[in-house]
């Protein structure tokens, strides 16, 4: 779950081509392949990226269940890549690894699948990786996409608008994407959210040629996995073998009435955390007070940066007021390599000092122009997940967490309004026989760890794994867990703790 939407919405909730065949050798794919009694269809198929790796890497499409449109029937391709494992003790039961978002891609490209390749090594599984775009991201078709939105985003970057305006420039263009996307039939929206991803998973989990499953979820990926673990089909194959929830997002949390006590929350824990300490802020006295400092400092007047880009050989003017700057703070607690940049970014607002303010910015311009988050696909997704609750529940909420009220107060403005809300709220999820590891960052501003301990607590077969000084996922952050995820996955129902590297005798060191 990754929001960190300010452009337009501010915070909603970061070779040679391998083929192969695995069923038959064919050179055309058969529509017929591998049928469903649910409707769902795989389909083998030549990879659409190259690599030099050595390993190998199979693909193919998984076809949902057609739906009517305007246009006649249709169906979501959603493409799948399977990293076979060379290991010589290779597993059988794979790792499918979930992405967060809603929204976030696989990231099924040439780049992508070389890093993925080197997680499956660095993670020391010694088993296939699948990797999936879900419906609306990614390579998926259709996807969900807003070209106008896009452009807007970055236009709007040099202008020191309010954020009303905004807003409503923004979700003008959001709304008429929408309209088009459903006419033409690429968006339904009871083809979306949270269940339909669930159901894809388990088609695919039947339909490839495993018995069982490991999923590894991190964000809103771990809610993707505790639906799909709990379907009743799913549950009585016995499909899943072991849950891996990298920064859990439990079904019964979240949604926008949550979001004020989430971000102030959050905000003064990391505050409080970093004051005075070192390798954060050693040198401030007082955090709080720089933070309000430079917040009034570009109300009064913002300031004016060119920012580098990371995808592209052109710059980017920024204009950055104080709601931009709340906004990359909070955006930049997720990972813990950029907390100096929001103590330097802090005093940089403070002094008018425009280097010692462009790190933070740089860094988090770029991530909300990245086009690897289908940002239509998460408003999609999260809005009917959720109930929208009352104005006045809102404004509620904002009472009981004043402190950055302005810029929170959004609730006339939120895309759901206009797109649609879940009518009952996601039910807790009872506790399953799976063997399950729960990681949490002390200081995620997005997850709380505390609902990482709420699940822990009534799910007493599950293990829990709180790092102190980790932001969002630990998997990202933690090389010591991410190098002893095949530890857990070996042995799911033992107790598990992070390994350091093997020392000079080949005996594993502790982490630190």
């Amino acid at each position: 779950m990754r929001k960190i939407l300010w452009l337009g919405l501010g915070m909603m909730l970061i070779g040679g081509m391998l083929a192969g065949s695995w069923f038959a050798s064919r050179s055309e794919p058969d529509p017929s392949e591998k049928p469903d009694p649910t409707g769902y269809q795989w389909r083998e198929r030549a990879c659409d990226f190259a690599t030099d790796w050595r390993t190998e890497v199979r693909c193919g499409d998984l076809l949902t269940p057609t739906y009517d449109t305007p246009e006649g029937a249709r169906r979501f391709r959603l493409p799948v890549a399977i990293l076979k494992s060379d290991a010589r003790q290779r597993r059988a039961d794979p790792i499918i690894y979930l992405p967060g978002g809603p929204g976030g891609s696989a990231d099924l490209t040439d780049e992508g699948i070389e890093f993925w390749q080197s997680w499956q090594l660095y993670t020391r599984s010694r088993r296939d990786v699948i990797l999936i775009d879900r419906r609306g991201v990614g390579k998926s078709d259709p996807a969900l996409t807003c070209p106008e939105y896009d452009r807007y985003s970055e236009a709007v970057l040099a202008e020191a608008i309010s954020e009303q305006q905004e807003n409503r420039e923004a979700g003008a263009i959001l709304q008429r994407c929408f309209e088009r996307l459903e006419a033409s039939g690429a968006f339904r929206a009871e083809q979306f959210g949270t269940a339909r991803s669930a159901q894809d998973l388990a088609a695919l989990m039947r339909l490839l040629p495993y018995d069982e499953y490991n999923l590894v979820g991190v964000s809103y990926g771990t809610r993707l996995a505790l639906a799909t673990a709990d379907l009743k089909p799913v549950r009585q194959a016995n499909r899943v073998r072991s849950l891996v929830l990298d920064s859990v997002y439990p079904p019964d949390q979240g949604g926008l009435i949550s979001w004020p006590g989430i971000v102030t929350e959050s905000v003064e824990r990391f505050l409080a955390w970093c004051e005075g300490r070192v390798g954060c802020a050693e040198a401030v006295p007082d955090l709080d007070e720089l933070l309000a400092r430079a917040l009034e400092s570009l109300a009064n007047e913002p300031m004016h940066l060119t920012i580098p880009s990371w995808y592209g050989s052109e710059s980017h003017p920024v204009a950055v007021d104080d709601r931009r700057l709340f906004t990359a703070v909070f955006g930049a607690i997720y990972d813990r390599r950029r907390w100096p940049d929001i103590v330097e970014g802090l005093k940089g607002a403070a002094e008018r000092d425009a280097e010692k303010l462009s790190p933070l910015i740089e860094a988090f311009t770029n991530q909300a122009l990245n086009g690897g988050l289908s940002y239509l696909t998460f408003m999609a997704v999260d809005c009917l997940d959720h109930t929208l609750g009352t104005e006045a529940e809102y404004a509620a909420q904002l009472e009981q967490y004043p402190q950055y009220r302005q810029y929170l107060e959004r609730w006339d403005s939120h895309v759901c309004r206009w797109l649609g809300a879940a009518e009952k709220p996601l039910e807790p999820l009872k506790p399953l026989a799976v063997p399950t590891l729960i990681m949490a960052g002390e200081l995620d501003p997005v997850t709380p760890a505390q609902w990482a301990r709420d699940l822990a607590q009534s799910w007493p077969s599950a293990q829990l794994y709180v790092a102190d000084d980790i932001g969002h996922s630990v998997l990202w952050s933690d090389t010591c867990a991410e190098s002893s995820l095949g530890s857990f996955l070996d042995n799911p129902q033992a107790d598990w703790t992070p390994n350091g590297p093997r020392g000079p005798k080949g005996k594993r060191e502790p982490c630190e």
